[in-house]
């Protein structure tokens, strides 16, 4: 995909949105090789990194393919560009249940987002490790 056809950075969130609402192994596919995955709040027992496509993957298929939680959707997005063409930050809620114990959430999330000839090359999510945590407990 050349650049010049190659989807924006609000493209690819949009895309990431979607693919974890309905198929979340699916999303890591917009990831490139060497990207990377932070959570720099992650809650204890889950990464604060992954490096790499394949880490993703194997980090997916570890969970068995889905995380512990069941994502319904993406509500007030709200998307700033910066001074960068690649990257944007994205501010949002995200809306679900807890898979083991059908209890719903609602959380905000700040994401940056680099992406490079459609590709994801970046995503550092912050969000609250607390709230999360007391989620899956």
């Amino acid at each position: 995909m050349s650049s010049s056809t190659a989807a924006t950075p609000r493209e690819v969130l949009a895309r990431l949105h979607e693919l974890t609402v309905a198929d979340e192994a699916g999303a890591v596919d917009l990831y490139a090789e060497d990207a990377v995955h932070e959570i720099p709040f992650a809650p204890a027992g889950a990464p604060a990194r992954v490096e790499g496509q394949e880490a993703l993957r194997r980090l997916m298929d570890a969970q068995g393919g889905r995380s512990p939680v069941k994502y319904q959707g993406f509500e007030n997005v709200q998307v700033w560009d910066t001074t960068d063409p690649e990257v944007i930050i994205a501010e949002y809620e995200v809306v679900g249940t807890v898979v083991s114990t059908g209890a719903g959430f609602r959380l905000s999330q700040l994401l940056i987002l680099r992406v490079r000839d459609g590709r994801i090359l970046l995503t550092r999510s912050y969000l609250d490790p607390g709230r999360f945590a007391e989620l899956l407990a």
